[in-house]
């Protein structure tokens, strides 16, 4: 019996969680000067699903998975384009 108590009052916090997560999630979106990109890529980090993004967003799955790729790849170019700028740096710093 205790332990049935115990799960009931775990269940409400977890609910209570559920909903401080989702109110900070809807706080993200209201944000009109972030794209859906940038949305997208803010409420993946909190672990949300494509499908619940897209609901809060406004938008399907498929355009949340399209941002998020899109997101990744820019990531990566703007990684790969530091790299070579610091290894164009320590070339030239080898010359002198």
């Amino acid at each position: 019996m205790a332990a049935t108590k115990k799960d009931d009052e775990t269940g409400r916090i977890e609910a209570k969680l559920d909903t401080i997560i989702r109110l900070l999630a809807i706080d993200v979106t209201m944000n009109e000067d972030l794209t859906l990109q940038q949305k997208a890529v803010h409420l993946r980090r909190a672990g949300m699903t494509h499908k619940e993004i897209a609901d809060l967003c406004e938008s399907t799955p498929n355009a949340v998975n399209v941002a998020l790729v899109k997101a990744k790849l820019k990531k990566k170019k703007k990684k790969k384009k530091k790299k070579k700028k610091i290894t164009k740096k320590e070339a030239s710093s080898g010359e002198d």
